[in-house]
Protein backbone atom coordinates (compact mmCIF):
# COMPACT_ATOMS: atom_id res chain seq x y z
CA UNK A 1 0.00 0.00 0.00
CA UNK A 2 3.04 2.74 0.84
CA UNK A 3 4.26 1.86 -2.65
CA UNK A 4 0.92 2.37 -4.25
CA UNK A 5 1.18 5.99 -2.48
CA UNK A 6 4.54 7.14 -3.31
CA UNK A 7 4.10 5.44 -6.89
CA UNK A 8 1.14 7.81 -7.31
CA UNK A 9 2.80 10.06 -5.92
CA UNK A 10 5.59 9.68 -8.50
CA UNK A 11 3.04 10.36 -11.23
CA UNK A 12 1.88 13.19 -9.67
CA UNK A 13 5.01 15.04 -10.20
CA UNK A 14 5.40 13.71 -14.13
CA UNK A 15 2.16 15.08 -14.65
CA UNK A 16 2.88 18.32 -12.95
CA UNK A 17 6.29 18.25 -15.68
CA UNK A 18 4.25 17.76 -18.19
CA UNK A 19 1.64 20.67 -17.09
CA UNK A 20 4.72 22.74 -17.16
CA UNK A 21 5.28 22.44 -20.70
CA UNK A 22 1.42 22.61 -21.56
CA UNK A 23 1.26 18.90 -22.56
CA UNK A 24 -2.20 18.43 -21.46
CA UNK A 25 -2.64 14.98 -22.77
CA UNK A 26 0.11 13.82 -21.35
CA UNK A 27 -0.46 15.36 -17.65
CA UNK A 28 -4.08 13.44 -17.75
CA UNK A 29 -2.54 10.58 -18.54
CA UNK A 30 -0.40 10.85 -15.34
CA UNK A 31 -2.71 12.22 -13.29
CA UNK A 32 -5.17 9.42 -14.20
CA UNK A 33 -2.45 6.57 -13.48
CA UNK A 34 -1.87 8.60 -10.06
CA UNK A 35 -5.53 8.23 -8.78
CA UNK A 36 -5.70 4.84 -10.31
CA UNK A 37 -3.14 3.95 -7.60
CA UNK A 38 -4.58 5.70 -4.76
CA UNK A 39 -8.33 6.84 -5.69
CA UNK A 40 -8.70 8.51 -2.15
CA UNK A 41 -6.17 11.21 -2.65
CA UNK A 42 -7.77 14.48 -2.94
CA UNK A 43 -5.36 16.39 -5.13
CA UNK A 44 -4.71 13.60 -7.33
CA UNK A 45 -8.68 14.72 -8.79
CA UNK A 46 -7.58 18.63 -8.31
CA UNK A 47 -5.00 18.88 -10.36
CA UNK A 48 -6.71 16.30 -13.27
CA UNK A 49 -10.07 18.90 -12.70
CA UNK A 50 -7.41 21.92 -13.38
CA UNK A 51 -6.11 20.72 -16.88
CA UNK A 52 -9.56 19.48 -18.18
CA UNK A 53 -10.85 23.08 -17.19
CA UNK A 54 -7.89 24.62 -19.36
CA UNK A 55 -8.70 22.21 -22.28
CA UNK A 56 -12.25 23.79 -21.35
CA UNK A 57 -13.45 20.14 -20.65
CA UNK A 58 -16.06 21.56 -18.01
CA UNK A 59 -18.07 18.78 -17.27
CA UNK A 60 -14.97 16.43 -16.76
CA UNK A 61 -13.17 19.29 -14.70
CA UNK A 62 -16.44 19.20 -12.07
CA UNK A 63 -16.34 15.88 -11.81
CA UNK A 64 -13.14 15.80 -10.45
CA UNK A 65 -13.32 18.49 -8.65
CA UNK A 66 -16.63 17.44 -6.98
CA UNK A 67 -14.63 14.16 -6.11
CA UNK A 68 -12.06 16.18 -4.45
CA UNK A 69 -14.66 18.32 -2.61
CA UNK A 70 -15.86 14.74 -1.43
CA UNK A 71 -12.46 13.62 -0.35
CA UNK A 72 -11.35 17.02 1.52
CA UNK A 73 -14.58 18.83 1.77
CA UNK A 74 -12.39 22.08 3.69
CA UNK A 75 -10.36 22.40 0.37
CA UNK A 76 -11.41 26.23 -0.14
CA UNK A 77 -9.56 26.28 -3.87
CA UNK A 78 -11.51 23.14 -5.01
CA UNK A 79 -14.96 24.99 -4.39
CA UNK A 80 -13.46 27.69 -5.91
CA UNK A 81 -12.18 26.47 -8.74
CA UNK A 82 -15.36 23.96 -9.20
CA UNK A 83 -17.14 27.29 -9.03
CA UNK A 84 -15.33 29.19 -11.86
CA UNK A 85 -16.19 26.23 -13.84
CA UNK A 86 -20.28 26.30 -13.08
CA UNK A 87 -19.28 30.46 -14.13
CA UNK A 88 -17.98 29.38 -17.44
CA UNK A 89 -20.97 26.96 -18.24
CA UNK A 90 -23.37 29.54 -17.19
CA UNK A 91 -24.62 27.60 -14.56
CA UNK A 92 -24.87 30.36 -11.73
CA UNK A 93 -26.78 29.39 -8.91
CA UNK A 94 -24.23 26.80 -8.25
CA UNK A 95 -21.34 29.04 -9.22
CA UNK A 96 -22.29 31.73 -6.66
CA UNK A 97 -22.82 28.60 -4.14
CA UNK A 98 -18.99 27.48 -4.48
CA UNK A 99 -17.63 31.14 -4.12
CA UNK A 100 -19.92 30.94 -1.15
CA UNK A 101 -18.39 27.93 0.34
CA UNK A 102 -14.78 28.75 -0.54
CA UNK A 103 -15.51 32.12 1.47
CA UNK A 104 -16.59 30.51 4.06
CA UNK A 105 -13.62 28.35 4.63
CA UNK A 106 -11.47 31.45 3.72
CA UNK A 107 -12.84 34.89 4.41
CA UNK A 108 -9.66 36.81 3.02
CA UNK A 109 -10.06 34.53 -0.72
CA UNK A 110 -10.04 37.80 -2.34
CA UNK A 111 -10.22 35.91 -5.85
CA UNK A 112 -13.28 34.28 -4.31
CA UNK A 113 -14.85 37.67 -3.62
CA UNK A 114 -14.06 38.80 -6.96
CA UNK A 115 -15.46 35.76 -8.85
CA UNK A 116 -18.27 36.02 -6.74
CA UNK A 117 -19.08 39.51 -7.92
CA UNK A 118 -18.84 38.76 -11.62
CA UNK A 119 -21.45 35.80 -10.68
CA UNK A 120 -23.70 38.39 -9.01
CA UNK A 121 -23.28 40.38 -12.01
CA UNK A 122 -24.38 38.48 -14.39
CA UNK A 123 -27.51 37.33 -12.16
CA UNK A 124 -28.29 41.27 -12.14
CA UNK A 125 -27.85 41.11 -8.33
CA UNK A 126 -26.10 44.44 -8.48
CA UNK A 127 -25.91 45.88 -5.00
CA UNK A 128 -24.55 42.10 -3.74
CA UNK A 129 -21.83 42.23 -6.90
CA UNK A 130 -20.56 45.83 -6.31
CA UNK A 131 -20.09 44.84 -2.60
CA UNK A 132 -18.55 41.63 -3.68
CA UNK A 133 -15.94 44.51 -5.90
CA UNK A 134 -15.35 46.53 -2.50
CA UNK A 135 -14.36 43.44 -0.49
CA UNK A 136 -12.05 41.86 -3.16
CA UNK A 137 -10.24 45.56 -3.30
CA UNK A 138 -10.40 46.08 0.70
CA UNK A 139 -8.47 42.54 0.82
CA UNK A 140 -6.37 43.55 -2.37
CA UNK A 141 -6.05 47.34 -3.14
CA UNK A 142 -4.07 47.39 -6.15
CA UNK A 143 -6.05 44.49 -7.78
CA UNK A 144 -6.79 46.18 -11.34
CA UNK A 145 -9.24 43.83 -12.61
CA UNK A 146 -11.72 44.19 -9.51
CA UNK A 147 -11.49 47.63 -10.43
CA UNK A 148 -11.93 47.66 -13.93
CA UNK A 149 -14.81 45.37 -13.81
CA UNK A 150 -17.05 47.33 -11.03
CA UNK A 151 -16.29 49.91 -13.72
CA UNK A 152 -17.93 47.88 -16.22
CA UNK A 153 -20.97 47.02 -14.06
CA UNK A 154 -21.24 50.88 -12.71
CA UNK A 155 -21.27 51.37 -16.92
CA UNK A 156 -23.79 48.95 -17.34
CA UNK A 157 -25.84 50.56 -14.44
CA UNK A 158 -25.11 53.74 -16.71
CA UNK A 159 -23.99 55.70 -13.23
CA UNK A 160 -20.83 56.79 -16.08
CA UNK A 161 -18.72 59.13 -13.27
CA UNK A 162 -18.53 56.05 -11.08
CA UNK A 163 -17.40 54.11 -14.04
CA UNK A 164 -14.99 56.65 -14.85
CA UNK A 165 -13.44 56.75 -11.50
CA UNK A 166 -12.70 53.00 -11.06
CA UNK A 167 -11.12 52.73 -14.88
CA UNK A 168 -8.94 55.70 -13.78
CA UNK A 169 -8.09 53.96 -10.57
CA UNK A 170 -7.46 51.02 -12.67
CA UNK A 171 -4.73 53.21 -15.54
CA UNK A 172 -3.39 54.53 -11.96
CA UNK A 173 -2.14 51.12 -11.48
CA UNK A 174 -1.84 49.46 -14.61
CA UNK A 175 -1.18 52.64 -17.28
CA UNK A 176 -0.07 50.39 -20.28
CA UNK A 177 -3.48 48.52 -20.64
CA UNK A 178 -5.09 50.48 -24.03
CA UNK A 179 -8.16 48.45 -23.31
CA UNK A 180 -9.10 50.07 -20.21
CA UNK A 181 -8.52 53.50 -21.87
CA UNK A 182 -10.81 52.50 -24.53
CA UNK A 183 -13.49 51.66 -22.10
CA UNK A 184 -13.05 54.69 -20.11
CA UNK A 185 -13.30 56.92 -23.44
CA UNK A 186 -17.14 55.42 -23.93
CA UNK A 187 -17.96 55.96 -20.53
CA UNK A 188 -16.89 59.70 -21.08
CA UNK A 189 -18.74 59.46 -24.36
CA UNK A 190 -21.95 59.08 -22.90
CA UNK A 191 -21.50 61.92 -20.67
CA UNK A 192 -20.60 63.74 -23.90
CA UNK A 193 -17.53 64.79 -22.48
CA UNK A 194 -16.07 63.97 -26.35
CA UNK A 195 -12.67 65.65 -26.06
CA UNK A 196 -11.79 63.26 -22.77
CA UNK A 197 -13.18 60.26 -24.80
CA UNK A 198 -10.92 61.75 -27.90
CA UNK A 199 -7.89 62.02 -25.48
CA UNK A 200 -8.27 58.42 -24.44
CA UNK A 201 -8.93 56.68 -27.41
CA UNK A 202 -5.89 58.74 -28.68
CA UNK A 203 -3.69 56.91 -26.06
CA UNK A 204 -5.35 53.87 -26.35
CA UNK A 205 -3.87 53.70 -29.92
CA UNK A 206 -0.56 54.73 -29.33
CA UNK A 207 0.07 52.22 -26.12
CA UNK A 208 -1.29 49.54 -29.02
CA UNK A 209 -1.26 50.38 -32.52
CA UNK A 210 -3.32 47.33 -33.85
CA UNK A 211 -6.22 48.84 -31.42
CA UNK A 212 -9.35 47.68 -33.80
CA UNK A 213 -11.77 49.50 -31.00
CA UNK A 214 -9.05 52.74 -30.35
CA UNK A 215 -9.47 53.58 -33.95
CA UNK A 216 -12.93 52.70 -34.23
CA UNK A 217 -14.65 54.28 -31.45
CA UNK A 218 -12.11 57.20 -31.82
CA UNK A 219 -13.13 57.51 -35.64
CA UNK A 220 -17.07 57.26 -34.05
CA UNK A 221 -16.26 60.48 -31.48
CA UNK A 222 -15.11 63.02 -34.79
CA UNK A 223 -18.14 61.99 -36.36
CA UNK A 224 -20.21 63.18 -33.67
CA UNK A 225 -17.83 66.38 -33.21
CA UNK A 226 -18.07 66.35 -37.20
CA UNK A 227 -14.12 66.25 -38.13
CA UNK A 228 -15.35 63.79 -40.67
CA UNK A 229 -11.74 63.92 -42.54
CA UNK A 230 -10.40 62.76 -39.37
CA UNK A 231 -12.73 59.84 -38.80
CA UNK A 232 -12.23 58.62 -42.60
CA UNK A 233 -8.59 58.16 -41.69
CA UNK A 234 -9.07 56.04 -38.63
CA UNK A 235 -12.03 54.37 -40.00
CA UNK A 236 -9.18 53.27 -42.84
CA UNK A 237 -6.79 52.10 -40.20
CA UNK A 238 -9.44 49.93 -38.76
CA UNK A 239 -10.07 48.05 -41.91
CA UNK A 240 -6.35 48.06 -42.72
CA UNK A 241 -6.02 46.16 -39.47
CA UNK A 242 -9.15 44.09 -39.44
CA UNK A 243 -10.95 44.32 -43.19
CA UNK A 244 -13.48 42.34 -42.81
CA UNK A 245 -14.62 44.91 -40.04
CA UNK A 246 -18.44 45.89 -41.16
CA UNK A 247 -19.62 48.31 -39.41
CA UNK A 248 -15.91 50.78 -40.05
CA UNK A 249 -17.29 50.50 -43.75
CA UNK A 250 -20.49 51.64 -42.49
CA UNK A 251 -19.14 54.57 -39.85
CA UNK A 252 -16.59 55.46 -43.16
CA UNK A 253 -19.66 56.03 -45.23
CA UNK A 254 -21.51 58.24 -43.16
CA UNK A 255 -18.59 60.70 -43.23
CA UNK A 256 -18.11 60.42 -47.03
CA UNK A 257 -21.98 61.33 -47.10
CA UNK A 258 -21.85 63.80 -44.44
CA UNK A 259 -19.02 65.53 -46.87
CA UNK A 260 -20.54 65.01 -49.69
CA UNK A 261 -18.89 61.86 -51.23
CA UNK A 262 -21.58 59.85 -51.93
CA UNK A 263 -20.43 58.03 -54.80
CA UNK A 264 -17.47 57.06 -52.23
CA UNK A 265 -20.12 56.37 -49.49
CA UNK A 266 -22.00 54.17 -51.68
CA UNK A 267 -18.76 52.20 -52.20
CA UNK A 268 -18.23 51.78 -48.42
CA UNK A 269 -22.36 51.00 -47.74
CA UNK A 270 -21.37 47.99 -50.72
CA UNK A 271 -18.50 46.86 -48.90
CA UNK A 272 -20.57 46.48 -45.43
CA UNK A 273 -23.27 44.64 -47.33
CA UNK A 274 -20.85 41.94 -49.02
CA UNK A 275 -19.87 41.08 -45.43
CA UNK A 276 -23.32 41.57 -43.54
CA UNK A 277 -26.60 41.53 -45.76
CA UNK A 278 -29.24 40.95 -43.10
CA UNK A 279 -28.44 44.68 -41.57
CA UNK A 280 -31.53 46.93 -42.74
CA UNK A 281 -29.37 50.19 -41.85
CA UNK A 282 -26.35 49.40 -44.32
CA UNK A 283 -28.92 48.92 -47.10
CA UNK A 284 -31.20 52.32 -45.63
CA UNK A 285 -27.78 54.43 -45.90
CA UNK A 286 -26.99 53.44 -49.41
CA UNK A 287 -29.91 54.19 -51.00
CA UNK A 288 -29.56 57.76 -48.79
CA UNK A 289 -26.45 58.14 -51.00
CA UNK A 290 -28.09 57.04 -54.09
CA UNK A 291 -30.51 59.40 -53.43
CA UNK A 292 -28.66 62.26 -53.53
CA UNK A 293 -26.74 61.28 -56.64
CA UNK A 294 -30.55 61.23 -57.88
CA UNK A 295 -30.04 58.02 -59.05
CA UNK A 296 -33.98 57.16 -57.50
CA UNK A 297 -34.17 53.70 -58.97
CA UNK A 298 -31.30 52.41 -57.42
CA UNK A 299 -32.18 54.03 -53.68
CA UNK A 300 -35.94 52.89 -54.29
CA UNK A 301 -33.94 49.20 -54.38
CA UNK A 302 -32.10 49.50 -51.39
CA UNK A 303 -35.21 51.25 -49.90
CA UNK A 304 -37.13 48.14 -50.71
CA UNK A 305 -34.32 45.74 -49.49
CA UNK A 306 -34.52 47.71 -45.73
CA UNK A 307 -37.94 46.97 -45.49
CA UNK A 308 -37.98 43.73 -46.53
CA UNK A 309 -35.37 42.93 -43.56
CA UNK A 310 -37.23 44.88 -41.26
CA UNK A 311 -40.70 46.08 -42.34
CA UNK A 312 -40.73 48.71 -39.33
CA UNK A 313 -38.29 51.05 -40.69
CA UNK A 314 -40.14 54.55 -40.90
CA UNK A 315 -37.56 56.37 -42.38
CA UNK A 316 -36.73 53.67 -45.54
CA UNK A 317 -40.82 53.96 -46.50
CA UNK A 318 -40.40 58.07 -46.28
CA UNK A 319 -37.00 57.74 -48.20
CA UNK A 320 -38.51 55.29 -51.15
CA UNK A 321 -41.60 57.65 -51.32
CA UNK A 322 -39.83 60.64 -51.72
CA UNK A 323 -37.40 58.58 -54.11
CA UNK A 324 -41.24 57.79 -56.18
CA UNK A 325 -42.41 61.67 -56.36
CA UNK A 326 -39.30 62.61 -57.82
CA UNK A 327 -39.94 60.12 -60.56
CA UNK A 328 -43.45 61.02 -60.66
CA UNK A 329 -44.78 58.21 -59.41
CA UNK A 330 -47.05 59.84 -56.87
CA UNK A 331 -49.75 57.14 -56.23
CA UNK A 332 -46.79 54.85 -55.00
CA UNK A 333 -44.95 57.86 -53.21
CA UNK A 334 -48.61 58.15 -51.43
CA UNK A 335 -48.81 54.56 -50.10
CA UNK A 336 -45.39 54.91 -48.95
CA UNK A 337 -45.70 57.89 -46.99
CA UNK A 338 -48.67 56.79 -45.27
CA UNK A 339 -47.07 53.64 -44.48
CA UNK A 340 -44.43 55.69 -42.92
CA UNK A 341 -46.93 57.96 -40.65
CA UNK A 342 -48.45 55.07 -39.71
CA UNK A 343 -45.25 53.75 -38.15
CA UNK A 344 -44.33 56.94 -36.85
CA UNK A 345 -46.76 59.45 -36.65
CA UNK A 346 -44.96 62.59 -35.63
CA UNK A 347 -42.68 62.32 -38.88
CA UNK A 348 -43.43 65.73 -39.43
CA UNK A 349 -41.83 65.18 -43.20
CA UNK A 350 -43.82 62.78 -44.20
CA UNK A 351 -47.13 64.54 -44.06
CA UNK A 352 -45.52 67.70 -45.64
CA UNK A 353 -44.20 65.09 -48.57
CA UNK A 354 -47.61 63.19 -48.78
CA UNK A 355 -49.22 66.73 -49.18
CA UNK A 356 -47.05 67.73 -52.29
CA UNK A 357 -47.72 64.82 -53.64
CA UNK A 358 -51.42 65.42 -53.41
CA UNK A 359 -50.73 68.80 -54.59
CA UNK A 360 -48.88 67.51 -57.88
CA UNK A 361 -52.47 65.16 -57.95
CA UNK A 362 -54.21 68.64 -57.58
CA UNK A 363 -56.10 66.79 -54.94
CA UNK A 364 -56.44 70.23 -52.56
CA UNK A 365 -58.24 69.28 -50.26
CA UNK A 366 -56.35 66.43 -48.94
CA UNK A 367 -53.03 68.34 -49.57
CA UNK A 368 -54.59 70.92 -47.25
CA UNK A 369 -54.91 68.45 -44.50
CA UNK A 370 -51.48 67.16 -44.33
CA UNK A 371 -50.18 70.68 -44.25
CA UNK A 372 -52.30 71.68 -41.39
CA UNK A 373 -51.21 68.15 -39.86
CA UNK A 374 -47.62 69.00 -40.29
CA UNK A 375 -48.52 72.68 -38.82
CA UNK A 376 -50.01 70.72 -35.56
CA UNK A 377 -47.32 69.10 -35.17
CA UNK A 378 -44.80 72.18 -35.54
CA UNK A 379 -46.42 75.29 -35.58
CA UNK A 380 -43.06 76.89 -36.66
CA UNK A 381 -42.53 75.05 -39.49
CA UNK A 382 -42.45 77.65 -42.66
CA UNK A 383 -42.36 74.59 -45.17
CA UNK A 384 -46.11 73.43 -44.20
CA UNK A 385 -47.27 77.41 -44.03
CA UNK A 386 -45.67 78.07 -47.39
CA UNK A 387 -47.03 75.04 -49.09
CA UNK A 388 -50.60 75.21 -47.53
CA UNK A 389 -50.71 78.85 -48.51
CA UNK A 390 -49.55 77.81 -51.80
CA UNK A 391 -52.79 75.27 -52.17
CA UNK A 392 -54.99 77.62 -50.98
CA UNK A 393 -53.96 80.14 -53.65
CA UNK A 394 -54.43 77.42 -56.10
CA UNK A 395 -57.75 76.97 -55.04
CA UNK A 396 -58.57 80.63 -55.24
CA UNK A 397 -58.61 81.14 -52.14
CA UNK A 398 -56.42 84.15 -51.17
CA UNK A 399 -57.41 85.63 -48.03
CA UNK A 400 -56.64 82.29 -46.34
CA UNK A 401 -53.53 81.92 -48.92
CA UNK A 402 -52.66 85.08 -47.66
CA UNK A 403 -52.77 83.87 -44.38
CA UNK A 404 -50.39 81.60 -44.49
CA UNK A 405 -48.11 83.46 -46.40
CA UNK A 406 -47.85 86.28 -43.77
CA UNK A 407 -46.74 83.75 -41.23
CA UNK A 408 -44.25 82.11 -43.84
CA UNK A 409 -42.47 85.62 -43.78
CA UNK A 410 -42.88 86.16 -40.00
CA UNK A 411 -40.80 83.10 -39.56
CA UNK A 412 -38.24 83.09 -42.63
CA UNK A 413 -38.08 87.11 -43.72
CA UNK A 414 -35.29 86.83 -45.68
CA UNK A 415 -34.95 84.61 -49.26
CA UNK A 416 -35.71 84.79 -52.69
CA UNK A 417 -39.18 82.86 -52.16
CA UNK A 418 -40.13 85.06 -49.14
CA UNK A 419 -39.56 88.35 -51.75
CA UNK A 420 -41.55 86.72 -54.52
CA UNK A 421 -44.51 85.89 -51.79
CA UNK A 422 -44.36 89.84 -50.12
CA UNK A 423 -44.31 90.57 -53.58
CA UNK A 424 -47.42 88.80 -54.17
CA UNK A 425 -49.33 89.68 -50.83
CA UNK A 426 -48.50 93.21 -51.61
CA UNK A 427 -49.97 93.32 -55.36
CA UNK A 428 -52.98 91.80 -53.30
CA UNK A 429 -52.98 93.95 -50.51
CA UNK A 430 -52.68 91.45 -47.94
CA UNK A 431 -49.30 91.91 -47.01
CA UNK A 432 -49.02 92.14 -43.17
CA UNK A 433 -47.21 94.93 -41.04
CA UNK A 434 -44.85 93.17 -38.66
Amino acid sequence: MASEIREAESWLEKGDEFLSKKLYDKAIECYTRSIELNPNQAFGHFKRGNVLYEKKMLKEAIRDYTNCIILNNNFSFAYFKRGQAFLDAKQLVKAEGDFNKAIELNDEFYLAYFKRAMTRSYMNKNQDALSDFAKTIEIKENYVQAFIQRGHKYFQMKDYQSAINDYSMAINLDPKESKTYISRGIAYGNQNKFRDALNDYTKAVSLDNQSVLGFMYRGMIYNRLKEFDKAILDYDQVVKIKSDYEEAYNYRGIANFATKRYEQSVEDYTKAISYNSKNPSYFYNRANAHFNLKDYIASISDYSETVEIDPRYSAAYFGRASANANLSRYKEAIKDFTRAISLNNKLLQAYIGRGNAYMKMRYFKKALEDYTLAIELDPDNSQAFLNRGITFREMGENTDAGDDFNEFLRLVPKSQQSERIRRWLDKEGILAKY
